[in-house]
């Protein structure tokens, strides 16, 4: 249990510094925009904003995943599938630490 949790642990901090990384990047959160910008410009840092927006919320998503699962460890519920209450197979833990699901239910859901 204690590989699965340092794992999510450490996946947990990698995604805290890519969120924080993409937010830098943000052109419309930029200390610095450019008053005398061009429509094109403005255009081009909408849709920077746009993708960085879609890429922080799938992050955000992840993380919580992540989270849930070291709550499930610490509650002693770890690996226990969500929907049919059978153990998940090591193999599938190892591949997906935070799989909330054993693959026959992932499967289903699909």
């Amino acid at each position: 249990m204690e590989e699965f949790k340092k794992q999510l642990l450490n996946e947990e901090q990698d995604l805290e510094k890519q969120l924080a990384i993409y937010k830098s990047e943000d052109p419309l959160l930029a200390i610095d925009q450019n008053i005398a910008n061009t429509f094109e410009d403005d255009v081009t840092d909408a849709e920077g904003h746009d993708r960085i927006v879609a890429v922080r919320a799938e992050l955000k998503r992840r993380r919580a995943e992540v989270q849930e699962a070291l709550v499930k460890i610490d509650n002693g519920t770890y690996g226990i599938c969500d929907s049919c209450g059978k153990k998940i197979s090591r193999d599938r833990l190892v591949a997906f630490p935070s799989a909330k699901f054993c693959f026959e239910c992932e499967r289903k859901r699909n």
